[in-house]
């Protein structure tokens, strides 16, 4: 009973054609949040502190140099030089990135990523619309497209920058051809392959994936008492992607050290995860991680007439991952019940799990397939189905306004101005200039003293901090901008006052050894720029003792000084 290719149901080619061009329509209309920034060439994300978003711009041109050669797939010293990292340690999530390259090589990258952005959305309502077709020909297209495309769990995802975790179609894809593959005990490999690449595309999406493809193949198995087909095909699409995904998994364990983070076991950030929706957002404008409470009504309906086991199965693992989302336990009656985020943090690689919420992708997936279950075998629940969907189109709607976008920063004036050698920019734990850097960072290409996400101090790699410590300019820098929270203080047109150095007091200016400058120099530094604004005072004198004044833009807002 398995489907062929790209169709999407049955009927003849005028029908598929008409079905293909609706769940295209639906994927579209989901990207009505961020239409009016994307018509005007710009990028979802935060307009005020896009981090993510600057950092992937960062991310996808260093993707980009090693895949034309011009950079190492095992190692780079574009940040955190001279030490450097292993090149999978930095980048961490390369099919997006890699994705992105034609359109960057083309366009600029402003158009490029707004491009490349609304693709990725409408990517995942086309393969919810395949998935549904899988499961519920025509109709069953469109409820898949509906739920897939208008997610909020996505466009809070897309709202912070970060790309990779907005691309569910592979996910989608596997759980598909894992229905095909129980239909026909063929195809688990496709299943696999799929789900090996939601994995290369985000690590735990490959795991929040399997469940849907384990609730599918299981629930055949136990539907048709000893099915050895469904166990075989299930056995089957985890090898495959266990080989797809092998070649990372393994140089993630030789340098697991090396990787930032890895050391870290605080529990994970306990966004408030609302898994019954409603009809609001979020106050905070950068998480939204919920899903309509229309889609479990779905979900119910589908199970409570399809004829099949393995629609069960689905609304299980939708359920596991719906309960993962909620973090480590959630509290019932004054008691902690764990949820299944404690057996996966047992698990080597989710010590660095820190995003609860992100389990909401896979149940998306899982409920796309139970939306299109309700309108293939619902009898007269398919009107309540259809009702569901609407309420889902509504919520959706009901964004409160359209999304906040934000355009890459233009060349600087000075790009072209700055000696040769490596960068060291000032200050250096500010997460305001440390993405805005990273952002520029592809006008002038030069390596980076700086690492990403800097602020946070557990993130910097083990050598490279032995090695600030041994460099007396660079450890100074560091201890007069610890003395403040961080750099976490606004511009002040006067300069930072000494209670905006955090302790009240004014900073001292530490004393430098003798050949403290030559000696970064040597190392291959070759000049640090500051934004004056932002950048402690006691810094800038001591660069002006040790080095002299600095060059400035016309502005007098960046400066910087060549090491002699």
């Amino acid at each position: 009973m398995g489907r062929v290719g790209l169709s999407v149901g049955s009927g003849g080619p005028r029908h598929r054609v008409w079905t293909a061009l609706l769940v295209l329509g639906v994927s579209v209309a989901g990207l009505w949040p961020f239409g009016p920034g994307l018509l005007r060439g710009e990028v979802p994300g935060q307009r005020e502190l896009p981090i993510d978003g600057g950092h992937g711009l960062y991310i996808y041109a260093l993707v980009g140099e090693a895949l034309w050669g011009q950079g190492s797939l095992l190692h780079t010293d574009a940040m955190w030089f001279p030490t450097g990292r292993p090149f999978l340690l930095v980048v961490q999530n390369v099919v997006d990135a890699a994705l992105a390259q034609p359109l960057l090589a083309i366009f600029s990258p402003q158009t490029a990523l707004a491009a490349f952005s609304a693709l990725v959305l409408v990517s995942n309502g086309m393969a919810g619309g395949w998935l549904g077709a899988q499961i519920g020909g025509r109709g069953g297209a469109i409820a898949g497209a509906v739920v897939m495309a208008m997610s909020p769990y996505t466009w809070g995802e897309e709202q912070t920058g970060r790309i990779a975790q907005t691309m569910l179609a592979p996910m989608a894809l596997a759980v598909g051809y894992a229905w095909r593959a129980a239909e026909s005990g063929r195809e688990g490999w496709k299943a696999g392959l799929w789900l090996g690449i939601a994995g290369l595309g985000y690590w735990f999406y490959g795991v929040f994936g399997a469940f849907g493809v384990a609730g599918v193949l299981l629930g055949a198995a136990v539907g048709a008492k000893v099915r050895r087909e469904a166990l075989r095909e299930l056995a089957i699409a985890a090898l495959v992607a266990t080989a797809i995904a092998a070649p990372f998994v393994i140089f993630s364990a030789i340098h697991w050290e090396e990787m930032a983070g890895t050391a870290v076991t605080s529990d994970p950030i306990p966004n408030a995860t609302r898994l019954l929706g409603g009809w609001f957002w979020l106050p905070h404008p950068r998480i939204v991680a919920y899903l309509p409470q229309a889609l479990f009504a779905i979900g119910a309906l589908a199970c409570a007439r399809a004829p099949r086991a393995r629609s069960v199965g689905l609304l299980i693992a939708a359920s596991l991952l719906c309960w993962t989302a909620l973090g480590e336990s959630v509290r019932f009656g004054g008691v902690d019940v764990p949820t299944p985020l404690w057996l996966l943090r047992k698990l080597p690689g989710f010590s660095r799990f820190w995003w609860p919420h992100r389990a909401l992708a896979g149940a998306q997936v899982a409920l796309a397939a139970l939306a299109a279950i309700g309108i293939a075998h619902g009898g007269w629940r398919r009107w309540a189905v259809g009702g569901g969907l609407i309420m889902v189109v509504a919520q959706g709607l009901g964004v409160p306004g359209p999304l906040t976008t934000w355009r890459v920063p233009p060349k600087p004036a000075w790009a072209d101005e700055l000696p040769a050698g490596a960068v060291l920019f000032l200050p250096m734990l500010d997460p305001e200039v440390g993405k805005t850097r990273f952002a520029e960072w592809i006008w002038y290409r030069r390596p980076l003293v700086n690492g990403m996400s800097m602020w946070d101090e557990y993130l910097w790699p083990d050598s490279w901090r032995q090695w600030a410590k041994g460099q007396p300019l660079v450890d100074a820098l560091l201890r007069i901008e610890q003395a403040r929270p961080h750099g976490r203080k606004k511009p002040n047109p006067g300069g930072f006052s000494p209670e905006a150095e955090g302790t009240g007091d004014a900073v001292v200016v530490p004393s430098l050894p003798p050949g403290a400058v030559s000696a970064l120099a040597a190392e291959g530094v070759g000049v640090i720029l500051a934004e004056v604004q932002r950048t402690p005072p006691a810094s800038l004198k001591l660069l002006e003792g040790a080095i002299g004044a600095g060059s400035c833009d016309a502005a007098g807002r960046v400066c910087w000084w060549a090491l002699p």
